[in-house]
């Protein structure tokens, strides 16, 4: 596992992470309750979420890595998160080396030691698989047979872990309800002023209401 400095407050502050002495406790409590819900849901097991847009351009790092965040404050329990959205974003600031291999060449080159994908995020308890780069196969990389047994292996490895996958926004639809087929749960990020109760429901019904854990308007 590639291992990073710790952050301070300061500097999670600045990247907008929740952490327990986070000064802002209406969102940490949101947070809070979000992670009782999906506790709730997985009657208290393990579980492998999904994180997607319904924006056409939703960016969902900062949401997939604050829920991991919130599990992580509990000692007894760890998180990762799998980034298989290649624009950049947050998750790639906290990898400790960008240059390195990431899910998609992982995939690619049908590699063995799974270790080797998991970097140090500088939060205590929680882990980030880095989506690598942007290949005109990506999208038949995070289809494969492959990637279902990435991220079942990741979640059984540790009973204790919580996985969240950052996936694309919606308007790589294909991608999305594949990756959902590898998660327990979904949730969803609407910009409540540019997403219509429509197209809301287009989305819940394309992933299957059953399997909507529930619908996070951005704000944070």
């Amino acid at each position: 596992m590639h291992s990073t400095t710790q952050l301070s407050e300061e500097k999670k502050d600045e990247l907008r992470i929740i952490y327990p002495g986070t000064k802002n406790h209406n969102i940490l409590n949101i947070y809070r309750d979000l992670r009782n819900k999906l506790l709730r849901l997985a009657e208290y097991e393990n579980f492998v979420c999904l994180v997607s847009s319904i924006d056409d351009d939703g960016e969902t790092s900062t949401l997939a890595l604050n829920l991991a965040a919130v599990f992580a404050f509990d000692k007894s329990r760890s998180s990762l998160v799998i980034d298989c959205d290649t624009n950049w974003s947050i998750l790639d600031e906290l990898c400790a080396t960008q240059d390195e291999l990431g899910l998609i060449e992982f995939v690619e080159n049908d590699q063995d030691d799974i270790s080797v994908l998991i970097h140090d995020s500088g939060i205590d308890r929680l882990r980030i698989v880095p989506s690598g780069r942007v290949t005109e196969t990506r999208t038949e990389a995070l289809e494969s047979l492959r990637m279902r047994e990435i991220v079942m292996e990741l979640k059984k490895r540790y009973p204790d872990r919580y996985i969240f996958v950052n996936a694309p926004s919606m308007k790589l639809s294909s991608e999305v309800q594949i990756l959902s087929n590898v998660s327990d749960m979904v949730i969803f990020e609407v910009d409540a002023g540019t997403v219509t109760e429509a197209q809301v429901a287009d989305a819940v019904e394309m992933i299957g209401s059953e399997r909507v854990a529930g619908i996070v308007f951005s704000d944070y």
